[in-house]
């Protein structure tokens, strides 16, 4: 697979805001297992874009086809005019992760983990053709870096990921971009899905429709090899779904991604039953079983 190239522009000047819209439209789109479908979008915009690889996040913006993609890019007031009516008129606004970003070809590519006609993102991806145009909201040079969650401290000689389809983009550009060892264990629907991915990692694929889960397995592993301290509370309020240390010590740190229960259960695990500290573990739910996003 492609590697995500961190490369930036250094003589161009930053931008005003830290993120703006890029109209960009589909390249190609390439299926590459029975969940996931890449799509490759293109735009002479994308060299304002600033690619900070790992597990950097954007926006993609599905405006109707017949919309001035163009025209909404360039608008000042671009989020006021998105939310512009009552909440169920906006258009679909959705979180993913950039696979690989080659900046010399002005080409970024997206993974869509597929999920039948349920999502408006998922019946975009399926759909799209060659010249289909969306706006994607990115990071812009010159700004402190801000949309990736991957920050181990030097000092960290045991890293963990847990992903599973939702992340699995995510941990898959993390896990190349390593330059010490690993342990990934990535949950995926099917055993067709289980993609290649380059890296020093060792990666234990947990396929569901085998019956395989990703919370029982990553539990037993920590139960072995997650370090042990004093536990410490984890109250009801601080069951989010989110949290990226800012400053990570020590010589273990745990990327928990995906599904929100999931996450949180494996979270709580670490900290409030082994004693790990929350610094240590920096954990995102992606999503949320039972849950519709409305935008």
């Amino acid at each position: 697979m492609t590697t995500t190239s961190r490369a930036a522009a250094p003589t161009l000047r930053p931008a005003a805001e830290p993120y703006r819209p890029f109209a960009l439209r589909v390249a190609r789109a390439v299926r590459l297992s029975t969940t996931f479908l890449r799509v490759t979008l293109t735009g002479e915009s994308l060299a304002e874009f600033a690619g900070h690889g790992l597990d950097q996040r954007i926006n993609l913006l599905l405006l109707p086809p017949d919309a001035d993609h163009e025209e909404f890019a360039r608008r000042p007031d671009w989020l006021a005019a998105w939310r512009c009516g009552p909440p169920e008129s906006w258009a679909p606004l959705r979180v993913y992760t950039v696979r690989a970003f080659r900046p010399g070809a002005l080409e970024v590519d997206v993974d869509f983990a597929l999920h039948g006609d349920s999502g408006p993102a998922s019946r975009w991806a399926s759909a799209a053709r060659p010249g289909d145009k969306v706006v994607m909201v990115g990071a812009t040079h010159g700004h402190p870096v801000t949309d990736v969650a991957w920050r181990p401290p030097a000092s960290a000689t045991r890293l963990l990921l847990a992903a599973d389809e939702t992340a699995l983009p995510a941990a898959a550009a993390i896990l190349e971009s390593l330059d010490r060892p690993a342990t990934a264990f990535l949950e995926v629907p099917s055993r067709d899905d289980r993609l290649p991915i380059g890296g020093p990692a060792d990666i234990t694929w947990l396929v569901r429709e085998a019956g395989q889960r990703l919370e029982p397995v990553v539990r037993a592993h920590l139960d072995l090899a997650a370090p042990y301290g004093k536990p410490a509370a984890v109250d009801a309020a601080e069951d989010d779904v989110w949290d990226v240390p800012e400053e990570a010590t020590g010589a273990f740190y745990a990327w928990l991604a995906g599904e929100a229960g999931t996450v949180v259960a494996l979270r709580r695990h670490l900290v409030g039953e082994r004693g790990v500290d929350r610094a240590s573990v920096a954990f995102m739910g992606y999503w949320k079983r039972g849950r519709a996003q409305r935008n």
